[in-house]
Protein backbone atom coordinates (compact mmCIF):
# COMPACT_ATOMS: atom_id res chain seq x y z
CA UNK A 1 0.00 0.00 0.00
CA UNK A 2 1.54 3.62 -0.79
CA UNK A 3 1.71 4.94 2.50
CA UNK A 4 1.79 8.45 1.91
CA UNK A 5 0.54 11.32 -1.00
CA UNK A 6 -3.15 10.74 -1.28
CA UNK A 7 -3.57 7.94 1.75
CA UNK A 8 -2.27 10.33 4.35
CA UNK A 9 -3.86 13.51 5.95
CA UNK A 10 -1.67 16.65 4.81
CA UNK A 11 -1.93 18.18 1.82
CA UNK A 12 -0.40 20.82 -0.17
CA UNK A 13 -2.71 23.85 -1.92
CA UNK A 14 -1.06 25.18 -4.50
CA UNK A 15 -2.53 28.31 -5.71
CA UNK A 16 -2.00 28.26 -9.35
CA UNK A 17 -3.15 32.18 -9.41
CA UNK A 18 -0.44 33.30 -6.90
CA UNK A 19 1.71 31.89 -9.06
CA UNK A 20 0.89 33.94 -12.15
CA UNK A 21 0.55 36.78 -10.34
CA UNK A 22 4.33 36.10 -8.92
CA UNK A 23 5.43 35.69 -12.42
CA UNK A 24 4.21 39.22 -13.36
CA UNK A 25 5.51 40.64 -10.60
CA UNK A 26 9.51 39.63 -11.23
CA UNK A 27 8.95 39.89 -15.24
CA UNK A 28 7.83 43.86 -14.11
CA UNK A 29 10.11 44.15 -11.29
CA UNK A 30 13.09 42.52 -14.10
CA UNK A 31 12.30 45.53 -16.17
CA UNK A 32 9.79 43.80 -18.37
CA UNK A 33 13.23 41.72 -19.33
CA UNK A 34 12.66 37.84 -20.28
CA UNK A 35 12.06 35.82 -17.53
CA UNK A 36 12.85 32.14 -17.48
CA UNK A 37 10.39 30.17 -14.80
CA UNK A 38 12.62 27.64 -13.15
CA UNK A 39 10.53 24.29 -12.57
CA UNK A 40 13.63 21.99 -11.54
CA UNK A 41 12.63 19.55 -8.85
CA UNK A 42 9.15 18.87 -9.71
CA UNK A 43 9.18 22.90 -9.86
CA UNK A 44 10.49 23.27 -6.20
CA UNK A 45 7.65 20.44 -5.02
CA UNK A 46 5.03 22.51 -6.86
CA UNK A 47 4.62 20.00 -9.76
CA UNK A 48 6.44 21.24 -12.85
CA UNK A 49 3.75 19.73 -15.16
CA UNK A 50 1.11 21.58 -13.73
CA UNK A 51 3.15 24.91 -12.92
CA UNK A 52 4.56 25.05 -16.46
CA UNK A 53 0.76 24.63 -17.85
CA UNK A 54 -0.16 27.40 -15.46
CA UNK A 55 2.29 30.04 -17.23
CA UNK A 56 1.30 30.00 -20.98
CA UNK A 57 3.01 33.37 -20.75
CA UNK A 58 6.32 32.70 -19.54
CA UNK A 59 9.44 33.13 -22.00
CA UNK A 60 11.26 29.88 -21.40
CA UNK A 61 11.38 27.21 -18.36
CA UNK A 62 14.22 26.12 -16.75
CA UNK A 63 15.24 22.42 -15.28
CA UNK A 64 18.16 20.97 -13.98
CA UNK A 65 18.22 17.51 -16.53
CA UNK A 66 17.23 16.26 -19.83
CA UNK A 67 14.84 13.98 -18.51
CA UNK A 68 12.86 17.14 -16.78
CA UNK A 69 12.91 18.82 -20.16
CA UNK A 70 11.83 15.37 -21.87
CA UNK A 71 8.70 15.42 -19.36
CA UNK A 72 7.69 19.06 -20.41
CA UNK A 73 7.96 18.45 -23.71
CA UNK A 74 5.53 15.42 -23.25
CA UNK A 75 3.42 16.93 -21.65
CA UNK A 76 2.84 19.51 -24.64
CA UNK A 77 5.17 22.34 -23.24
CA UNK A 78 6.43 24.35 -26.28
CA UNK A 79 8.10 27.30 -24.68
CA UNK A 80 12.14 27.33 -24.58
CA UNK A 81 13.65 24.76 -22.16
CA UNK A 82 17.01 25.29 -20.55
CA UNK A 83 18.42 22.23 -19.04
CA UNK A 84 20.56 23.87 -16.18
CA UNK A 85 23.01 20.54 -15.67
CA UNK A 86 23.41 19.71 -19.45
CA UNK A 87 23.48 17.00 -21.21
CA UNK A 88 25.25 13.93 -19.64
CA UNK A 89 25.66 11.58 -22.24
CA UNK A 90 26.04 12.10 -26.14
CA UNK A 91 22.44 10.29 -26.42
CA UNK A 92 21.23 13.45 -24.09
CA UNK A 93 22.74 15.73 -26.47
CA UNK A 94 20.35 14.00 -29.46
CA UNK A 95 17.81 14.26 -27.27
CA UNK A 96 18.11 17.88 -27.18
CA UNK A 97 18.87 18.33 -30.56
CA UNK A 98 15.64 16.41 -31.66
CA UNK A 99 13.47 17.83 -29.06
CA UNK A 100 14.57 21.45 -29.43
CA UNK A 101 16.14 22.17 -25.55
CA UNK A 102 18.76 24.12 -24.82
CA UNK A 103 21.68 23.02 -22.96
CA UNK A 104 23.97 24.75 -20.75
CA UNK A 105 27.47 24.26 -21.54
CA UNK A 106 29.96 24.60 -18.56
CA UNK A 107 31.98 21.92 -19.38
CA UNK A 108 34.99 20.25 -22.04
CA UNK A 109 32.83 17.18 -22.62
CA UNK A 110 30.29 19.38 -23.74
CA UNK A 111 32.64 20.68 -26.03
CA UNK A 112 33.49 17.56 -27.11
CA UNK A 113 30.30 15.53 -27.84
CA UNK A 114 29.15 18.89 -29.93
CA UNK A 115 32.33 18.64 -31.99
CA UNK A 116 31.69 15.17 -32.35
CA UNK A 117 27.64 15.49 -32.50
CA UNK A 118 27.26 15.57 -36.20
CA UNK A 119 24.31 17.78 -37.64
CA UNK A 120 23.25 20.22 -34.60
CA UNK A 121 20.61 21.25 -36.55
CA UNK A 122 20.44 25.07 -35.47
CA UNK A 123 20.74 23.74 -31.43
CA UNK A 124 20.63 26.65 -29.09
CA UNK A 125 22.63 26.61 -26.53
CA UNK A 126 23.79 28.63 -23.22
CA UNK A 127 27.52 28.99 -22.41
CA UNK A 128 27.61 29.05 -18.80
CA UNK A 129 30.81 31.15 -17.07
CA UNK A 130 32.48 30.71 -13.61
CA UNK A 131 32.35 33.93 -12.60
CA UNK A 132 32.77 32.91 -8.46
CA UNK A 133 30.01 30.59 -7.49
CA UNK A 134 32.79 27.49 -8.20
CA UNK A 135 30.84 24.76 -8.99
CA UNK A 136 29.69 24.62 -12.66
CA UNK A 137 31.16 26.57 -15.46
CA UNK A 138 33.99 27.45 -17.79
CA UNK A 139 37.01 29.50 -15.84
CA UNK A 140 36.86 33.11 -17.27
CA UNK A 141 40.36 32.99 -18.61
CA UNK A 142 38.39 30.20 -21.57
CA UNK A 143 35.26 32.03 -22.28
CA UNK A 144 36.83 33.73 -25.61
CA UNK A 145 38.58 30.63 -26.66
CA UNK A 146 35.36 28.33 -26.04
CA UNK A 147 33.30 30.98 -28.29
CA UNK A 148 36.10 30.32 -30.87
CA UNK A 149 35.24 26.54 -30.95
CA UNK A 150 31.49 26.82 -30.54
CA UNK A 151 31.76 29.45 -33.62
CA UNK A 152 33.42 27.14 -36.20
CA UNK A 153 30.88 24.89 -35.61
CA UNK A 154 28.58 25.13 -38.78
CA UNK A 155 25.26 24.01 -37.75
CA UNK A 156 24.94 25.46 -34.13
CA UNK A 157 22.13 28.27 -33.27
CA UNK A 158 22.39 30.75 -30.96
CA UNK A 159 24.91 31.22 -28.30
CA UNK A 160 24.09 32.72 -25.19
CA UNK A 161 25.80 33.54 -22.07
CA UNK A 162 25.23 33.10 -18.33
CA UNK A 163 26.35 32.91 -15.26
CA UNK A 164 25.32 32.04 -11.80
CA UNK A 165 25.10 34.82 -8.51
CA UNK A 166 26.32 33.32 -5.58
CA UNK A 167 25.57 35.45 -2.79
CA UNK A 168 22.71 37.91 -4.14
CA UNK A 169 20.65 37.00 -1.62
CA UNK A 170 23.11 38.98 0.92
CA UNK A 171 22.06 42.47 0.57
CA UNK A 172 25.51 43.84 2.12
CA UNK A 173 27.51 41.37 0.18
CA UNK A 174 29.89 43.17 -2.57
CA UNK A 175 30.14 39.70 -3.56
CA UNK A 176 27.48 40.38 -6.45
CA UNK A 177 29.28 43.38 -7.23
CA UNK A 178 32.58 41.23 -7.97
CA UNK A 179 30.50 38.81 -10.22
CA UNK A 180 29.35 41.54 -11.93
CA UNK A 181 32.50 43.35 -12.59
CA UNK A 182 33.68 39.90 -13.79
CA UNK A 183 31.30 39.69 -16.32
CA UNK A 184 32.06 43.12 -17.84
CA UNK A 185 35.99 42.37 -17.74
CA UNK A 186 35.33 39.82 -20.66
CA UNK A 187 33.42 42.51 -22.82
CA UNK A 188 30.95 40.58 -24.26
CA UNK A 189 27.74 42.64 -24.42
CA UNK A 190 27.15 41.66 -28.14
CA UNK A 191 25.86 38.47 -26.90
CA UNK A 192 22.27 37.59 -24.52
CA UNK A 193 22.93 37.03 -20.99
CA UNK A 194 21.18 35.96 -18.42
CA UNK A 195 22.70 36.94 -14.78
CA UNK A 196 19.73 37.60 -12.76
CA UNK A 197 18.40 34.59 -10.20
CA UNK A 198 15.53 35.24 -7.92
CA UNK A 199 17.93 37.26 -6.11
CA UNK A 200 19.33 39.14 -8.91
CA UNK A 201 15.75 40.08 -9.94
CA UNK A 202 14.97 41.51 -6.98
CA UNK A 203 18.26 43.26 -5.41
CA UNK A 204 20.13 44.21 -8.57
CA UNK A 205 18.87 46.21 -11.06
CA UNK A 206 22.38 45.62 -13.23
CA UNK A 207 21.66 41.98 -13.23
CA UNK A 208 18.73 42.33 -15.53
CA UNK A 209 20.06 41.87 -18.74
CA UNK A 210 18.22 40.55 -20.97
CA UNK A 211 17.56 37.39 -19.57
CA UNK A 212 16.81 36.16 -15.90
CA UNK A 213 15.26 33.38 -14.38
CA UNK A 214 13.20 33.03 -11.04
CA UNK A 215 13.41 29.84 -8.76
CA UNK A 216 12.22 30.52 -5.53
CA UNK A 217 10.34 33.96 -5.56
CA UNK A 218 8.50 32.25 -8.05
CA UNK A 219 6.56 30.07 -5.57
CA UNK A 220 6.64 33.34 -3.47
CA UNK A 221 9.15 32.96 -0.73
CA UNK A 222 11.41 35.71 -0.67
CA UNK A 223 14.81 34.93 -1.00
CA UNK A 224 16.31 37.89 0.13
CA UNK A 225 18.32 38.51 3.48
CA UNK A 226 16.13 42.11 4.14
CA UNK A 227 12.76 40.05 3.94
CA UNK A 228 11.50 41.16 7.23
CA UNK A 229 11.59 44.75 6.26
CA UNK A 230 11.31 45.18 2.41
CA UNK A 231 8.12 45.35 1.17
CA UNK A 232 7.91 42.81 -2.13
CA UNK A 233 4.65 41.58 -3.46
CA UNK A 234 4.93 37.84 -3.38
CA UNK A 235 2.34 35.42 -2.54
CA UNK A 236 2.80 32.10 -1.37
CA UNK A 237 1.99 29.16 -4.22
CA UNK A 238 1.98 26.10 -1.35
CA UNK A 239 -0.18 25.80 1.71
CA UNK A 240 0.55 22.55 4.13
CA UNK A 241 -2.69 21.47 5.83
CA UNK A 242 -3.51 18.98 7.87
CA UNK A 243 -6.19 18.11 10.70
CA UNK A 244 -6.12 17.49 14.80
CA UNK A 245 -5.83 13.42 15.33
CA UNK A 246 -6.34 14.36 19.23
CA UNK A 247 -6.81 16.80 21.86
CA UNK A 248 -5.70 16.42 25.25
CA UNK A 249 -5.17 17.83 28.83
CA UNK A 250 -2.07 17.35 30.76
CA UNK A 251 -1.03 18.22 33.96
CA UNK A 252 2.33 20.69 35.01
CA UNK A 253 5.25 19.01 34.89
CA UNK A 254 4.16 15.80 32.33
CA UNK A 255 6.62 15.42 29.47
CA UNK A 256 5.55 15.71 25.56
CA UNK A 257 7.23 13.55 22.70
CA UNK A 258 10.34 11.34 22.17
CA UNK A 259 13.21 11.65 24.91
CA UNK A 260 10.52 13.92 27.03
CA UNK A 261 12.67 17.06 25.50
CA UNK A 262 9.79 19.15 26.65
CA UNK A 263 7.93 19.35 30.07
CA UNK A 264 4.90 21.35 30.49
CA UNK A 265 5.85 24.69 32.42
CA UNK A 266 2.12 24.60 33.60
CA UNK A 267 -1.36 22.44 33.00
CA UNK A 268 -1.57 22.88 29.13
CA UNK A 269 -4.18 21.59 26.19
CA UNK A 270 -2.09 19.95 23.47
CA UNK A 271 -3.08 19.03 20.08
CA UNK A 272 -1.68 16.09 17.92
CA UNK A 273 -1.37 16.79 14.61
CA UNK A 274 -1.31 14.83 11.87
CA UNK A 275 2.22 15.11 10.05
CA UNK A 276 5.47 14.58 10.30
CA UNK A 277 8.55 13.94 8.68
CA UNK A 278 7.50 11.33 6.46
CA UNK A 279 5.12 14.25 5.05
CA UNK A 280 8.15 16.25 4.75
CA UNK A 281 7.71 18.58 7.34
CA UNK A 282 11.41 19.67 9.40
CA UNK A 283 12.44 17.51 12.38
CA UNK A 284 15.23 19.98 13.39
CA UNK A 285 15.35 22.35 15.66
CA UNK A 286 11.29 23.73 15.43
CA UNK A 287 11.31 24.68 19.32
CA UNK A 288 10.11 27.91 17.75
CA UNK A 289 7.56 26.93 14.93
CA UNK A 290 4.21 27.74 14.99
CA UNK A 291 0.76 26.37 13.36
CA UNK A 292 -2.17 27.97 12.82
CA UNK A 293 -5.58 26.75 13.90
CA UNK A 294 -8.92 28.79 13.49
CA UNK A 295 -6.99 32.11 13.03
CA UNK A 296 -5.08 31.80 15.93
CA UNK A 297 -1.26 30.95 16.23
CA UNK A 298 -0.20 27.80 18.12
CA UNK A 299 3.38 26.87 19.29
CA UNK A 300 4.74 23.39 18.41
CA UNK A 301 6.12 21.86 21.54
CA UNK A 302 8.06 18.16 21.88
CA UNK A 303 10.09 16.70 19.07
CA UNK A 304 8.16 16.28 15.21
CA UNK A 305 7.69 12.49 14.84
CA UNK A 306 7.07 10.55 11.35
CA UNK A 307 3.43 11.13 11.43
CA UNK A 308 2.68 13.49 14.19
CA UNK A 309 3.41 16.97 16.32
CA UNK A 310 2.16 18.05 19.15
CA UNK A 311 0.96 21.76 19.65
CA UNK A 312 -0.07 24.10 22.32
CA UNK A 313 -3.49 24.68 21.70
CA UNK A 314 -4.22 25.95 25.32
CA UNK A 315 -5.54 29.49 24.52
CA UNK A 316 -8.30 27.93 22.10
CA UNK A 317 -11.81 28.24 23.47
CA UNK A 318 -12.75 25.69 20.80
CA UNK A 319 -10.71 22.91 19.20
CA UNK A 320 -11.14 19.47 18.20
CA UNK A 321 -10.31 16.34 16.47
CA UNK A 322 -10.95 17.00 12.79
CA UNK A 323 -10.15 21.15 13.24
CA UNK A 324 -7.88 22.28 10.07
CA UNK A 325 -4.03 23.10 10.68
CA UNK A 326 -2.32 25.51 8.51
CA UNK A 327 1.39 24.65 8.57
CA UNK A 328 2.86 26.64 6.61
CA UNK A 329 1.52 29.39 3.74
CA UNK A 330 0.37 32.84 4.35
CA UNK A 331 0.82 32.13 8.15
CA UNK A 332 3.33 31.01 9.01
CA UNK A 333 5.55 31.99 6.52
CA UNK A 334 7.24 29.18 4.83
CA UNK A 335 10.52 30.95 5.87
CA UNK A 336 10.15 31.41 9.31
CA UNK A 337 9.48 27.86 9.17
CA UNK A 338 12.99 27.47 7.72
CA UNK A 339 14.27 29.84 10.00
CA UNK A 340 13.51 28.12 13.48
CA UNK A 341 14.86 24.65 11.41
CA UNK A 342 17.86 25.08 10.55
CA UNK A 343 16.92 24.65 6.78
CA UNK A 344 15.74 27.29 3.79
CA UNK A 345 12.36 27.30 2.48
CA UNK A 346 13.61 25.50 -1.12
CA UNK A 347 14.23 22.37 0.90
CA UNK A 348 11.05 22.53 3.17
CA UNK A 349 9.50 23.17 0.15
CA UNK A 350 10.51 20.53 -2.32
CA UNK A 351 10.80 18.01 0.68
CA UNK A 352 6.46 18.46 1.19
CA UNK A 353 5.97 18.21 -2.43
CA UNK A 354 7.04 15.20 -2.85
CA UNK A 355 5.06 13.91 -0.01
CA UNK A 356 1.84 15.01 0.41
CA UNK A 357 -1.21 15.18 -2.05
CA UNK A 358 -1.12 18.31 -4.24
CA UNK A 359 -4.62 19.97 -4.53
CA UNK A 360 -4.16 22.80 -7.57
CA UNK A 361 -6.69 25.65 -7.30
CA UNK A 362 -6.72 28.87 -9.95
Amino acid sequence: MNSHGTNRHPRAIIDLEALRHNYRYLKNTADGNRLIAVVKADAYGHGAVEVARALPEADAFAVAAVGEAVALREAGIRQKILVMGGFTTPVELQTCIGLGIDPVLHHQFHLDCLRSGGDLNDLNVWLKIDSGMGRLGFPLARTHEVIAMLGDLGTLGNIRMMTHLASADDVDSSFTDEQIEQVKSLDLDRYEWGIGNSAGILGWPVTHRPWVRAGIALYGADPMSDRKTAERDLKPVMTMKSILLAVNPHRRGDVIGYSSTYTCPADMTIGVVATGYADGYPRHKVDTAQVEIGGHMCDVVGRVSMDMITVDVSELECVGVGDEVTLFGASPDVNDLADCSATIAYEILCNVGAHVRREYRG
